[in-house]
């Protein structure tokens, strides 16, 4: 542990911006939060993790293996003997993953393209947060068949995949079929250099950090919101960088640009490096971030920002990744028009018969006509007037969200002004809803219960056994609470199980003595059951 006194020297001065200390102060931050960086909220995430994203990529992949199931004599090009590698750089909280199995899975097993083997791998380079995600019971049904596994990988050094159930390596040597690599929110937070193009001139961005404390703990996971940041241009001249490659396209920039500072994703363009040499080839790599693709994007001058949020993050240049992949013999797919949240673009590589020609259809259909971007644009403007809206617009909403959780806790307290003039048919379609979110959510931890949600509401249109279900998962998830218990007491008093409602809300009130409502139904519970043995006696005696 190392401190600093910010009377003595500043953490960093004039350093460039892809070897500052910043990175492994990022590191830092992910290797001690583990999980808790997701789970806590801290680290956005949901945009790129949603079930609607999930939807759209595993609709692309798909694209993807009919461009190379078959060649020109209608026989496939796949090696049988290997699955189809889908890897996940920074599976981060795991929900991307879940979802996309769930929707690609969906898609595949209905299709011509049944019996092509894949396998789903989830990478982090924290130990923690693998060991998690391997533990995490909704994800073992997947590795019981096979079809997922994990490796440790660092994108920014690693060039090869370790995968720790299987124990297999994934590598030039061992690789037999296309690889395909999805990236998302994970290029915006690992090394770039900063530049500004002026008059023809190349201009390196250089940073300096200086702690706002007196004494910091550069081991502290939250010195990120502790240190100013300050940057300083420095003329350079010649070739910049080792790869001739980047160098080209370092040199394009600084002819395209007139007085831009431009950021320069080192990081992203090594692990491209790396996976395309892998592959050999014969790769898609699949990405969505906070960025751009298109020149007229950029601001002139514009000095490079970071966004804090527990890490930090910064755009993305997609333009440059493209431009790089393009050097090295693949295709670019980018957002025809400008995006307001959330860029994805697919690169491609090799050579399949048909030229890449389904995967661009999919591409234009999932991504370009109506896709993550679009449905993020539009869900803010919905968020606004839920209270507005029907009942059946609201469900018909969340289907196009493909059943997200956050979108339905959203519009939950608008849909509970409806509960009591709900048909019979519409409580039905509620519950069949509720199903739907159910099966399309992960749990991580956070503080939300979704499970108690769900139950509640379900218990609120007296369903009650169904409750019941959920209310038990509430249980199984967080624990027994003084509200869990007496909701169960509902249900089963809903059922006439008396006896059962007693004795739950016996654990209601030893749990909270001041359960004024407990005790209210605890009376009433036992008024019940005494009248019902009257009733039993007299009709004995007649």
């Amino acid at each position: 542990m190392q401190r600093v006194d910010r009377e003595s020297s500043p953490l960093e001065v004039n350093q460039r911006l892809s070897r500052s200390l910043l990175w492994q102060l990022q590191r830092n931050y992910f290797e001690r939060h583990g999980i808790e960086a997701w789970s806590s909220g801290s680290v956005p995430h949901h945009i790129t993790s949603s079930p609607f994203i999930a939807d759209a990529y595993a609709r692309v992949v798909m694209g993807f293996l009919r461009d190379w199931s078959m060649d020109q004599h209608s026989e496939t090009v796949l090696d049988d003997r290997q699955p189809v590698y889908i890897v996940e750089l920074g599976s981060g909280s795991g929900r991307f993953a879940f979802s996309f199995l769930k929707k690609f899975l969906s898609l595949q097993r209905s299709s011509v393209l049944k019996d092509i083997p894949i396998k789903y791998v989830m990478t982090d380079f924290t130990k923690s947060n693998l060991d998690y995600l391997r533990m995490h019971p909704w994800l073992s049904p997947f590795i019981k068949e096979g079809l997922l596994d994990f490796a440790r990988f660092d994108l920014e050094s690693d060039n090869q995949f370790e995968l720790l159930d299987s124990g297999e390596t994934l590598a030039n040597a061992t690789l037999r079929n296309p690889l395909i690599v999805i990236s998302n929110y994970v290029f915006d937070s690992t090394r770039q250099d900063a530049f500004l193009a002026a008059n023809k001139n190349l201009f390196e961005i250089r940073v300096s950090l200086t702690a706002t404390q007196n004494e910091i703990d550069t081991a502290d996971p939250s010195i990120l919101s502790k240190i100013d940041i300050s940057a300083h241009k420095k003329p350079i001249s010649g070739n910049y960088y080792e790869d001739a490659k980047w160098n080209r396209v370092l040199h394009d920039c600084k002819q395209r640009f007139t007085d831009t500072t431009f950021l320069f994703p080192t990081a992203a363009l090594q692990c491209i490096r790396n996976l395309h040499q892998l592959s050999g080839g014969r790769m898609m790599l699949l990405s969505g971030d906070r960025g751009h693709s298109h020149d007229d994007l950029k601001v002139a001058g514009a000095i490079p920002t970071f966004a804090l949020h527990g890490s930090f993050s910064m755009m993305v240049d997609f333009q440059i990744i493209g431009d790089y992949c393009q050097q090295l013999g693949g295709q670019v797919l980018h957002p025809a028009r400008q995006t307001e949240n959330l860029n994805i673009s697919a690169f491609l590589f090799g050579d399949p018969a048909v030229d890449f020609i389904e995967t661009r259809q999919a591409y234009a259909e999932a991504i370009e006509k109506f896709g993550p971007d679009d449905f993020f644009t539009l869900k803010e403007a919905v968020s606004r007037g839920y209270n507005s809206l029907t009942p059946d617009e609201m469900l018909t909403f969340l289907r196009l969200s493909c059943w997200d959780h956050k979108r339905f806790r959203e519009c939950l307290p608008a849909l509970k002004n409806h509960l009591s003039n709900l048909t019979s048919l519409q409580k039905q379609h509620l519950y069949e809803a509720i199903l739907k979110v159910w099966d399309s959510y992960l749990p991580i931890g956070e503080e939300n219960d979704l499970a108690f949600e769900l139950g509640t509401l379900l218990l609120e249109i007296e369903f009650h056994e169904e409750a019941l279900e959920f209310l038990q998962r509430s249980v199984d998830l967080y624990g027994m609470s003084p509200g869990a218990a007496y909701n169960i007491a509902v249900c089963y008093y809903g059922l006439n199980q008396m006896d059962h409602a007693l004795d739950y809300l016996n654990q209601a009130m030893s749990l909270d003595q001041e359960f004024t409502e407990a005790r209210d139904l605890y009376s009433e519970v036992q008024s019940a059951l005494l009248n019902a043995t009257r009733r039993l006696r007299r009709k004995r005696r007649a």
